[in-house]
């Protein structure tokens, strides 16, 4: 089955309802319709949540309690519905927290952990290709909340998306490599314990043989024992840490009395830490980097 991707569909007709704000309102005489766009899309959220990415429009209407054709009123099929939910998701529930209270890390360190429950809550969101999103207004205004964390340091609007990005693409690529479940075309017939079992005899006489000597080495059994969030985890604080420099280089100085910005020494330049011509962005909406099965003992797990 091809992989669900936004924009796949009519994508004018999907900006058309993303931004339907804007587009004039037509009042037309009659009973108030059954159903809202918004009602649609909530329900096939629900849907998704619980059948993956390829469920079916007769699914949504079975729980909206609808007929098979009412939702194509309103909406014109699975791929348009599937950029709305897209967008949907971007939606921030509750109290927006102010990152300007924060420091640039502390911001980027909640749009990650925001990201990645959202994707604990709905891992069929890691099935869609989203290598043409059609934006709508929750996307800008996630996006828009992500650059915030940037207030109070002059960093090139360049450099500020590739650090957005470079955070989006390690919480979706430890994501997909942990979170993803099995499709139900490919899923396999052993449970995750079942699974290690069947392999471990052949990987302790693999490591008792000597060809894997710096893999024998390995004394203590935790180290394989490593937790999705730990890894998203390890990854996001290596990056922020190495990125710590480049922000401290380009901090804005603090307004003197007077008014002046006041002498905080040298500011930094394009090339702290390689700038914005820092290796790694080629990655982007690329893959999960897995880095291979571990031996023997080493099953991973999604918490």
């Amino acid at each position: 089955m091809a992989t669900p991707q936004t924009g796949a569909g009519d994508p004018k007709r999907s900006l058309e309802l993303l931004w339907r704000e804007f587009e004039p309102q037509q009042s037309r005489p009659g009973p108030k319709p059954r159903l809202t766009v918004d009602r649609i899309v909530e329900a096939a959220i629900a849907v998704a949540d619980r059948e993956g990415s390829c469920f079916g429009m007769r699914s949504v209407s079975a729980e909206l309690g609808v007929g098979a054709m009412t939702i194509y009123r309103y909406i014109p099929g699975k791929k348009e519905l599937i950029d709305l939910m897209v967008d949907r998701i971007s939606r921030f529930d509750g109290v927006e927290p102010d990152l300007t209270r924060l420091d640039w890390r502390e911001g980027l360190e909640l749009l990650a952990e925001g990201t990645w429950e959202v994707y604990e809550a709905h891992p069929w969101l890691l099935e869609i290709n989203q290598r043409r999103p059609v934006l709508g207004p929750d996307s800008l205004a996630g996006y828009d909340f992500a650059l915030s964390a940037f207030e109070g340091h002059d960093l090139p609007d360049r450099e500020k998306n590739l650090v957005v990005t470079s955070v989006m693409n390690l919480v979706t690529g430890t994501a997909r490599q942990y979170l993803l479940g099995d499709s139900a075309d490919d899923a396999p017939e052993t449970t995750e314990s079942e699974w290690w079992d069947m392999q471990a005899p052949y990987l302790e006489k693999a490591v008792a043989s000597g060809r894997y000597p710096r893999i024998t080495v390995f004394s203590d059994e935790e180290a394989w024992d490593i937790t999705a969030h730990e890894s998203m985890r390890y990854l996001l604080d290596r990056f922020l840490d190495g990125l710590a420099p480049r922000m401290e280089a380009v901090r804005r100085a603090p307004r003197s009395p007077g008014g002046a910005a006041a002498d905080s020494g040298p500011t930094g330049s394009a090339s702290a830490l390689g700038g914005a011509h820092s290796p790694g962005s080629a990655s982007a909406r690329g893959g999960t980097g897995s880095a291979g099965p571990a031996p023997a003992s080493g099953r991973t797990t999604s918490t």
